[in-house]
């Protein structure tokens, strides 16, 4: 995996480092070019940490400011045989994903 990523919670995709994973409509994952963003539930779009969004508008607000909404773009797919896991501790093979177990550490799953 490239360094500066970040691995996504599907354990499959990843976003450049300082970015946020925020799921797509579509189910997968994609990035919003901002640190802690808000995910918006038009799952198209996301604000800066602390701003609400309003997606009809297209715009993101924060008690009196308001700023131009931000596009998410398509996570990249991790392209190597194991995949890192979330915990960045555990991978698993090629043709599994990660999966959290009750103990809370991480296992492989069809």
């Amino acid at each position: 995996m490239a360094k500066g990523t970040i691995v996504c919670p599907d354990g499959s995709s990843m976003c450049p480092s300082g970015n946020t994973c925020c799921r797509l409509s579509s189910g997968q994952y994609g990035c919003c070019p901002l640190p802690n963003a808000v995910c918006c539930s038009d799952a198209e779009h996301c604000c800066p940490a602390g701003y609400t969004c309003d997606s009809s508008a297209g715009t993101c607000t924060s008690d009196r400011r308001s700023i131009p909404i931000y596009k998410k773009i398509t996570a990249s797919p991790i392209l190597f045989s194991d995949k890192l896991c979330p915990d960045k501790k555990s991978e698993c093979p090629m043709g599994t994903k990660c999966c959290k177990l009750a103990s809370g550490s991480y296992g492989c799953c069809v």
